[in-house]
């Protein structure tokens, strides 16, 4: 599931990987964004279901309770990538524990077509 707040012609894409526990929380999250800056922006919230299979890059045992991680970060990277098409724009991929995680590896698995793509 995907929820869109903003404009869809903002010059600046935030993409966040959210819980179902996150879901009530957006609408103060935009608004301090909002406040913090003059940049219009569009923020998508892409919902996970499993975060353990979905957002780790690595099979994993568990850490916490008994659901290991999964290495499922390279599928959901790709249904992602389908949402950074405008050519014009500024994609930024953000979130916080096993999202955060993804956000940051997601660099990694990218692997450029021209050296142009490594920036």
């Amino acid at each position: 599931d995907l929820y869109e707040y903003g404009s869809s012609q903002a010059p600046v894409v935030l993409i966040q990987m959210v819980g179902e526990h996150d879901l009530p929380g957006i609408e103060r999250e935009i608004t301090e964004i909002q406040r913090l800056t003059d940049i219009d922006f569009q923020l998508i919230a892409a919902k996970v279901n499993n975060w353990n299979q979905d957002l780790s890059p690595w099979n994993a045992a568990a850490v916490f309770g008994k659901e290991e991680f999964g290495n499922g970060a390279k599928n959901t990277l790709k249904v992602v990538e389908k949402l950074c098409v405008g050519t014009n724009k500024y994609y930024c991929i953000g979130g916080y524990s096993m999202a955060g995680l993804f956000a940051l590896v997601s660099r990694l698995f990218r692997i450029p077509e021209t050296a142009e793509d490594t920036r």
